[in-house]
């Protein structure tokens, strides 16, 4: 996967009427039935930015699992099938980066995404996270990246209702974390001057300890909240990401209840 045109974008118009006219399955038989691997792999990749987006199209989140689903297992399939070592691994990088990118679609905390979230998309979300964390151990992409697969991991464990195990997940996503702060001497603990990895790692974890029903998580919860703030108030390079990870607190906070308020 990398920035260039697709070679294939011409192919859109007819894909985008095929999924208009008889949904996604259509759509991913109709790729699959193609006998050109790179074709398969842009029109798979292209089709899923795409519905994934919602552009110029009506979608709904199992249309983006079907067509994404498709996509990763196709990139999959054919990094076990290469016989050249770094072909296969960037066959396996795609799959690596679409998993990614499903498992944040699936995610209950993004703004002007209000889409109820149903058990089968925390589940997918799960699975994709799980992919990504082995993959990326493979792949040896480094802290910063098993951090964020971490991340994805625990936020479909809190959406299922598991907080325990999300806290074991946002655990590992700071650990990570702070094994690349470690690393590039920055600080390990919750703060304006952190990482954005630690702070949202940090605010995840209390967020989940304080559903898990640990009431002294809360005060900790709110310093990682105060951290983006101050970074908010800076304005400057980090002030986009902090004000990410203010609304992904915010909006989980809102969207997935704890222990106690589920029936």
């Amino acid at each position: 996967m990398n920035s260039q045109p697709n070679p294939y974008e011409e192919n859109w118009p007819v894909l985008k009427d095929i999924f208009e006219s008889d949904g996604a399955e259509a759509l991913v038989t109709s790729i699959t039935s193609r006998t050109e691997l790179l074709e398969r792999r842009a029109l798979f990749l292209m089709s899923s930015q795409r519905i994934s987006r919602g552009q110029d199209l009506a979608r709904n989140l199992d249309d983006v699992i079907t067509i994404s689903r498709a996509a990763i297992d196709e990139f999959h399939h054919q990094s076990t099938i290469d016989d050249e070592p770094e072909q296969a691994r960037l066959r396996l990088e795609g799959a690596n980066i679409l998993s990614y990118n499903l498992a944040a679609d699936l995610a209950p905390c993004w703004v002007d995404d209000d889409e109820i979230r149903e058990k089968r998309h925390f589940e997918e979300g799960f699975r994709c996270a799980q992919d990504c964390i082995r993959w990326r151990e493979q792949l040896e992409k480094g802290a910063v990246a098993l951090s964020m697969a971490w991340w994805a991991e625990g936020v479909h464990n809190a959406g299922l209702g598991r907080w325990g195990l999300a806290c074991e997940s946002f655990q590992s996503a700071l650990d990570a974390a702070k094994d690349d702060a470690r690393e590039n001497g920055a600080p390990e603990t919750v703060g304006p001057d952190s990482s954005f990895s630690v702070n949202i790692a940090s605010g995840w974890l209390e967020f989940a300890r304080w559903r898990n029903g640990d009431s002294t998580s809360y005060d900790r919860f709110l310093e990682a909240m105060g951290a983006f703030s101050k970074q908010i108030d800076r304005e400057d390079a980090g002030r986009d990401e902090a004000l990410i990870g203010v609304q992904q607190l915010q909006i989980a906070a809102q969207r997935l209840p704890g222990k106690e308020q589920q029936t």
